[in-house]
């Protein structure tokens, strides 16, 4: 089995990269990739996408096709919706969509693509997989809708639209829709774990400087249990 675990910024990786021994395989871009050696059992591979849709999109498209992973597992940092979730809380993005996609003049959805799914959802193994794991007394866990844009949260008026147009939305991050929607095309299932490291709109860049190493360090220890049991399931 091959997994990847792909985050946007290099302080997102850091968890990962001060537990494993690497082996860099490719840089072109914004895209590093790094195989972690001395895996027995299944392959791992760590994969820094820069931050945004776009370079999230060009990182999953280049993974997808050198690396051919069974499972990409988007994780790192994301902006929660004030009453959704707290700080230092982690989310599994069982739905994502993009916030700031407007075709709706064209009958689609806010947030789709034209002729692309309105959503990217996780299929019925990996909700079951993820609804198996065990509580932690550490933070809070979360499942729902993740949604995507380009923007970070930090306007109040902003926050406000998108929490209008998706109102079961808890939180929002800069790339986890494009990594899906691409990584849909080669038929990978993608997973989002995401540390809360902020609450949109309320001094968000503040507290994202503040609380980015937290965010990250429970993503990391969720995403680590839940390739513990990916593993012994396969």
């Amino acid at each position: 089995m091959k997994i990847v675990i792909a985050a946007a910024m290099q302080e997102e990786l850091e968890p990962f990269r001060g537990s494993y021994q690497l082996h860099s395989i490719l840089k072109r871009g914004k895209t590093v990739i790094e195989e972690v050696l001395d895996q027995p059992d299944y392959s791992l591979f760590l994969v820094e996408t820069g931050i945004g849709k776009a370079n999230a999109a060009a990182s999953a498209s280049l993974v997808c096709e050198t690396v051919r992973p069974d499972v990409i597992i988007n994780t790192g940092s994301a902006g929660g919706f004030l009453g959704e979730v707290e700080i230092g809380d982690v989310i599994y993005g069982t739905r994502l969509t993009y916030s700031d996609v407007d075709a709706t003049s064209f009958d689609y959805a806010f947030g789709q693509v034209p002729q692309m799914p309105k959503d990217y959802q996780l299929s019925q193994k990996w909700l079951e997989m993820v609804d198996s794991l065990e509580k932690t007394r550490d933070y809070g866990l979360h499942n729902g809708l993740i949604v995507t844009s380009d923007s970070f949260m930090s306007e109040s008026e902003f926050v406000t639209q998108v929490k209008e147009r998706f109102p079961e939305a808890k939180a929002s991050d800069m790339e986890s829709t494009a990594i899906a929607q691409v990584a849909s095309f080669y038929a990978i299932p993608v997973i989002n774990i995401r540390g809360i490291s902020d609450i949109a709109g309320i001094e968000a860049a503040e507290s994202f400087d503040t609380h980015l190493d937290t965010a990250a360090l429970h993503a990391f220890q969720e995403t680590k249990r839940l390739i513990r049991v990916l593993v012994e399931d396969n």
